[in-house]
């Protein structure tokens, strides 16, 4: 048996032992400590639709992520890009879009 089954082997008994013992309780001297010592991190609620939340789930899903870490991940893409100067590059799919809502459909037509 090779070295990388020996570790998947203890990672998967050790997930298994973890599973079955999930909801006991902790013991009494358990205490609770951050890892980080910045400040704590601040908890968003957002409000969705059924249908905003399918969406999100279904993306979520397909890329094998939690719902929570694609919510998380399209914010923070989000305030990247809102960051970027006006002047930055041209997002031409962005501006394709925005024409195509503008312009009457004989005038995209090749000629």
């Amino acid at each position: 048996m090779s070295e990388n089954t020996d570790i998947e082997a203890l990672l998967t008994e050790v997930a298994d032992e973890s599973e079955a013992h999930r909801h006991d309780s902790l013991p009494e001297d358990a205490v609770g400590r951050r890892r980080d010592t910045g400040p704590a991190p601040r908890v968003l609620s957002v409000r969705l639709t059924d249908a905003q939340y399918r969406r999100l789930a279904t993306i979520a899903s397909d890329r094998d992520l939690p719902v929570s870490t694609l919510a998380r991940l399209a914010i923070l893409e989000y305030l990247d890009q809102a960051a970027q100067p006006a002047s930055g590059p041209i997002d031409l799919t962005a501006v394709t879009a925005a024409l195509r809502e503008v312009l009457r459909p004989e005038f995209l037509k090749a000629g």
